[in-house]
């Protein structure tokens, strides 16, 4: 009888926060891809050009401090997510090998850079700055995931959220003030300049919160610590491949365009990710809210019907969305500019590509949060194959054969998710079964 009297309450309080942070979470994004998007109309196509390299580049740094660590943190912590002693510390052991990893990051990335960055001209002064500016933003993101992921798993995802909507007003207002100044080539220097310091402003509220909640800046003992990284080693080993081969996939589109096209075709996959940030929401939405309960949840049917409602949801809205770009392509080019006009019909191409990109990744979110990461190392061989069949068949000439690749990654990856996952839901049935 308590159980039933507390389930309305509980659902409500759940509907609540998904209201509180589903609002939160649009307006960030609306607020983040209006800034972009100004970014994207008022830069020149070499600036925007080589901006969109540079922060390609900064995605590929802060992936390699990942290789399977971000997705440890919430099956260690597991049931244990009221103990806030231990959230802390466990998050704290498993960022320290990031920043270790961050070291590895700069001796790939940085020759990359330069490379590149000479072979298309862009390094003068204010490109130099941009770069220094950039790197300086890593470490403070490193820093505001470490405590944002604190808060995840804690559930104050209210505070959260309320951080988030303050540093994502921070930025688009300094966006606009540099926009609006007579920068010339420093402009970009100050857009990323503005994205540092909202990170910042981040860092210092978050911390603030700790202090009022009296959040304790908990190192874990050398027999927890031990037992953490063994409990990390095991999780994160299979995925340590797949992590270094899919930060390359992740930014793959900018890179081979970068190599092989002229600064201009930089600057439109640049602009196409622009309109993909229309996706955003729903996946911030469910790592605040979805995966920690995933993580949580016994094994059985009250997981698997938690996980299946999950991703009905998730690929309907998606089919909503590219339905808008295959029918509506103009629309979503207005929000580029005339510059961009010529996209319009690949824009429907793009949005295919992001939103496969983003349902391979829901699904293995959904495993790695189980700490259920065996058998990830497989999905390069099946990646690998599919690309090469495409290059030899097709190959990479334009944009359009470069979104092409995109898609035939993402099917790729999707089949692949789906089906570990597929297994998984099976033996968690099978789990349910035993325990009866």
């Amino acid at each position: 009888m308590t159980d039933d009297s507390r389930t309305p309450v509980n659902l409500a309080t759940r509907l609540r926060k998904i209201a509180m942070v589903g609002g939160v979470e649009t307006f960030g994004v609306i607020a983040g891809g209006i800034a972009g998007l100004l970014i994207v109309n008022v830069l020149p196509k070499d600036a925007y050009a080589s901006y969109t390299f540079l922060t390609a580049c900064l995605t590929l740094l802060l992936g390699v401090t990942d290789l399977g660590l971000a997705h440890c943190c919430l099956p260690v912590v597991g049931q244990r997510a009221r103990e806030i002693p231990w959230v802390v510390g466990a998050c704290r052991q498993v960022f320290y090998r990031r920043w270790l990893l961050l070291v590895v990051g700069l001796a790939i990335v940085v020759p990359y850079w330069f490379v590149n960055s000479r072979g298309h001209g862009w390094l003068n002064g204010g490109y130099l700055l941009a770069s220094a500016v950039a790197l300086v933003g890593v470490l403070f993101t490193l820093r505001e995931h470490y405590l944002g992921t604190v808060l995840t798993i804690l559930g104050h995802v209210t505070s959260l959220s309320r951080i988030g909507l303050t540093s994502t007003v921070v930025r688009i207002a300094l966006v606009c003030a540099v926009l609006a100044l007579p920068l010339g080539p420093w402009a970009v220097a100050g857009v990323v300049a503005a994205t540092v310091v909202a990170s910042s402003v981040s860092i210092l509220l978050i911390r603030r919160d700790f202090a009022e909640r009296e959040i304790p800046d908990t190192r874990l003992d050398a027999a927890d610590a031990k037992r953490v990284d063994a409990q990390v080693i095991r999780i994160a080993k299979p995925l340590v491949l797949p992590a270094i081969f899919y930060q390359l996939q992740g930014v793959i589109t900018v890179f081979l365009v970068s190599l092989f096209g002229t600064s201009s075709m930089v600057a439109e996959v640049g602009a196409f990710g622009r309109l993909a940030m229309a996706l955003v929401v729903v996946d911030r939405v469910t790592h605040i809210l979805l995966f920690p309960a995933i993580a949580r949840a016994e094994a059985g049917q009250a997981l698997r019907a938690i996980v299946w409602r999950a991703h009905v949801s998730y690929l309907g809205m998606m089919a909503l969305v590219l339905l808008s770009a295959y029918f509506l392509p103009q629309y979503w080019i207005l929000l580029l500019g005339e510059k961009y006009r010529s996209l319009e019909p690949l824009v429907w191409m793009l949005f295919l590509s992001s939103i496969l990109a983003a349902a391979a990744g829901f699904a293995f979110s959904s495993l790695t949060v189980r700490g259920a990461t065996a058998g990830q190392s497989y999905s390069i061989l099946v990646t690998l194959a599919v690309q090469s069949l495409y290059l030899a068949v097709i190959g990479v000439s334009d944009l359009r054969s470069v979104l092409g690749f995109s898609i035939a990654t993402g099917v790729a990856n999707v089949i692949f998710q789906y089906g570990l996952l597929a297994l998984r839901w099976r033996q968690w049935g099978a789990d349910s079964q035993v325990r009866r």
